[in-house]
């Protein structure tokens, strides 16, 4: 069976190193949101991936922290086995480190959370 998405799969398994089992993409949803998580990616019952744009977020570390611990919330409510927050911004290098700081000093983050930080471009869908 082709994925529903198939660039959305590319994305997960190339960018972001996903190792699900195949089956797990037979069942993709696609979110797309009004604030700074743009994507709510809800992938086969197990994988969960917020897409936060960074461009939208007047503060990278509220933005951060906010998302994972709703992403957490979420992911534990909806029995996901992991949650990967994937943070995108034309220029990475400026909020990688601001990015990594709340995601490190949050206590929503725990060894089923993910950090990605990326240049928007890598995402190959919108």
């Amino acid at each position: 069976m082709t994925p529903p998405y198939p660039e959305i799969k590319t994305f997960v398994q190339q960018i972001l190193g996903c190792s699900c089992p195949e089956e797990v993409f037979d069942r993709i949803e696609v979110d797309t949101g009004a604030g700074v998580v743009s994507h709510r990616i809800r992938i086969g019952g197990r994988l969960l991936v917020y897409i936060l744009e960074a461009s939208r977020a007047s503060d990278i570390s509220n933005a951060v922290a906010s998302a994972l611990h709703e992403g957490v919330r979420e992911r534990d409510r909806d029995r996901f086995n992991r949650l990967r927050l994937v943070v995108v911004s034309p220029s990475p290098e400026r909020i990688a480190e601001p990015a990594r700081a709340a995601f490190s000093g949050s206590p929503a983050r725990d060894e089923k959370t993910h950090l990605h930080v990326l240049a928007t471009r890598a995402l190959g869908f919108t």
